[in-house]
């Protein structure tokens, strides 16, 4: 199954008002305004990435524990290109980037995955918020920061880990964070479509 529906033309104002919605998210959790992050959710919300899958409560108060000093934190860029409405909800992908400065085994590194964030939303009583954010995981790489230095990895947790979030598994796990090995990734096109399926389901009413 392709992973878009047929084509459906958005009125401009609602397509903007939903990519603000998307960039504003991304914003919130990175500049650490966790009230605001909340808000642009509705409550009990799933929001699932590579170290948390749950209501997006959780989300906000894991986000919190991780800006503190001596934690890594992250950082997104993040595109809106589609959008999808039908009735009261509605989806839209973004391309975008996760970026991140972890340690890898002693050796301070940029971690950059390229992501495409999916989000889907209801409008309630006229207001549209989130109602879930997912990602689709296309590659990732890893770069020391200091010129001729590199860490030395574990090779057998390197070789398991999945192509689309190879390095988002290793430092997760190297954290003690489990990360799960069927998330959808464009190494796994199966999982890839059955996301889409899923997500399209949603959007009809699901």
């Amino acid at each position: 199954m392709p992973d878009t529906a047929p084509f459906t033309l958005v009125d401009a104002e609602t397509e903007r008002l939903l990519f603000a919605l998307a960039r504003r998210e991304r914003l919130a959790r990175d500049t650490g305004d966790f009230d605001g992050l909340l808000g642009l959710y509705w409550p009990g919300s799933r929001v699932r990435v590579t170290w948390y899958d749950g209501p997006v409560e959780g989300f906000v108060d894991a986000s919190r524990a991780s800006v503190k000093p001596g934690k890594v934190a992250g950082f997104h860029t993040i595109d809106p290109v589609r959008a999808e409405v039908a009735g009261d909800r509605a989806l839209t992908e973004s391309r975008g980037q996760v970026l991140l400065r972890p340690p890898v085994e002693g050796v301070e590194c940029d971690l950059v995955s390229w992501c495409r964030f999916v989000s889907g939303y209801e409008r309630r009583a006229g207001e549209w918020r989130m109602a879930w954010f997912d990602n689709v995981y296309v590659k990732d790489v890893v770069v020391p920061t200091v010129p001729g230095t590199a860490p030395v990895t574990d090779a057998a947790l390197l070789a398991g880990a999945r192509p689309s979030y190879r390095w988002l598994t290793y430092t997760n796990v190297r954290r003690g964070i489990e990360v799960p090995a069927d998330l959808p990734g464009d190494d796994r096109p199966d999982l890839v479509a059955a996301f889409w399926a899923d997500a399209h389901a949603w959007l009809a009413g699901g």
